[in-house]
């Protein structure tokens, strides 16, 4: 096995679809013009965030069950043909069912590279590729809209999809002819009744925080969808306890290790939703910014990100990990607090310190958290356990969106004097309160040393936090 080519494979894969997210944005415009349809706009990106969300779990149970290179090979074939019919849509209605395609494989990316990564590179070895990861995340968040408005302004709109062909299709290639897993099946078989639950549970809250803001949260509809999701929580909480084979074991949440990070994803991931749709809204409409300026101040979190997770590598090499995440953790913290802040004199370059440094203590603590869950678990568990994290910073930014645009109404409307401006302020307050939050759940993780997590190997760090 040739593992760099099996990476570059992977960073492939990883930055078309993080790429994804961003390129459309720029083109929907230019899309809407030519399908019409202006009422289904949301609705591509919102079926997209949904499928992508629910079928993560599944995707991670499936690489465990039958072996990554064959799932992650399937998830992006599926991918490239949603792309590929994407391009090809000739209404918007197409375009959605499309997008639904293209994110019934993107589900897949994430948590099964993660998981192979874990699989073929040591812990150490993983310290240093973070901050790679991470530079591609961040690269697709400024190349995307760039080659987006190049595509939109030079050649046909239909390009961002089928550009993803010939890169994926290499991504492919490369996967089939260098990565050789020792994967055999253990005869197990998928809990489909866990699996069908936990889909529907999911699937139905889902639904109400993406659309329950436009017809609102109390209607009979949205009310039904909430019990939905409940009674059929129960039931997946109930089947997983009984059968031998468990959909998503929930004795992997006994494991502080992944119960921690999962529950600091869902709260951190407050702060760049809420930034991303507020912060513009605050600089151009009540500093008079350009929107070149209000993106500027969002994109610069990208930068931080990085950087704080080459940082993170080699601070792990010196310094316990949980205080490398306690660290970043608390400048999260703190550019919540200083967020809460801000008021309309507050001068423009503190919101590009302020994301910076958002941005950094992110990429410190979640590179230091996604190594420890890479790790505390045994292979055949590694693919849902990865899944939960990616599930989790999903499940964090629909919530937390859906709960600031409540808190926005309820305050800007709320205020004749201060609109919108201290319908923004609320937010940027419950923002603060949240990263608090999160900072004090990462002070409950378990103390792992260097030598657990880099010296006896990875049973060590399993053993002493299971």
């Amino acid at each position: 096995m040739n593992r760099n080519w099996v990476l570059v494979s992977i960073l492939i894969v990883l930055f078309l679809s993080a790429m994804e997210a961003t390129i459309v944005t720029t083109a929907m415009k230019s899309i809407v013009d030519d399908l019409k349809g202006m009422e289904l706009m949301n609705m591509t990106f919102s079926v997209y965030l949904l499928i992508t969300a629910v079928t993560t779990p599944i995707y991670g149970k499936l690489a465990d069950l039958y072996g990554r290179k064959r799932v992650l090979m399937i998830a992006i074939a599926i991918f490239l043909l949603g792309s590929v019919l994407c391009g090809a849509a000739a209404t918007m209605q197409q375009l959605v069912l499309f997008r639904a395609v293209q994110a019934l494989g993107a589900g897949a990316i994430f948590p099964v590279t993660m998981t192979i990564i874990g699989d073929i590179y040591t812990p150490e070895e993983q310290t240093r590729l973070q901050g790679i990861f991470s530079s591609v995340w961040a690269l697709s968040s400024i190349v995307g809209p760039l080659i987006g408005g190049l595509i939109v302004e030079f050649a046909d709109w239909r390009w961002i999809f089928l550009l993803n062909l010939p890169l994926g299709l290499a991504a492919l290639l490369l996967l089939s002819f260098a990565y050789r897993e020792m994967f055999q099946p253990a005869g197990r078989s998928i809990d489909w009744l866990g699996a069908v639950s936990f889909l529907a549970s999911i699937s139905s809250l889902l639904i109400v925080l993406l659309f329950g803001g436009a017809s609102g949260f109390l209607s009979p509809v949205h009310l039904l969808l909430a019990a939905l999701f409940v009674l059929f929580g129960i039931v997946f909480i109930a089947v997983e306890r009984r059968v031998s084979e468990p959909f998503m074991p929930l004795d992997l949440f006994r494991n502080r290790v992944i119960l921690i990070p999962n529950l600091f994803s869902f709260l951190a991931y407050a702060f760049p939703i809420a930034t991303t749709v507020y912060f513009p809204l605050w600089l151009q409409t009540l500093k008079h910014q350009s929107p070149i300026v209000s993106g500027f101040a969002v994109a610069i979190a990208t930068v931080g990100w990085p950087l704080g997770a080459t940082a993170a590598g080699k601070l792990m090499k010196r310094v316990p990990p949980k205080r490398v995440a306690v660290l970043g953790a608390g400048l999260l913290g703190f550019s919540g607090l200083m967020l809460s802040t801000i008021t309309t004199a507050t001068p423009v370059p503190v919101f590009f310190v302020l994301m910076l440094l958002a941005g950094f203590g992110l990429g410190l603590c979640r590179t230091v958290l996604m190594i420890l869950m890479q790790n505390a678990v045994e292979n055949r568990q590694r693919g849902i356990a990865m899944s939960t994290s990616a599930l989790m910073n999903t499940l964090g930014q629909t919530v937390f969106i859906a709960v600031f645009g409540v808190v926005f109404n309820a305050s800007a409307s709320a205020s004749e004097i201060a609109d919108p401006a201290h319908g923004i302020h609320v937010v940027f307050v419950c923002v603060a309160v949240v990263t608090v939050l999160a900072f004090l759940v990462s002070l409950w993780l378990p103390g792992i040393s260097n030598r657990d997590l880099f010296g006896d190997g990875k049973d060590a760090a399993v053993q002493k936090n299971t």
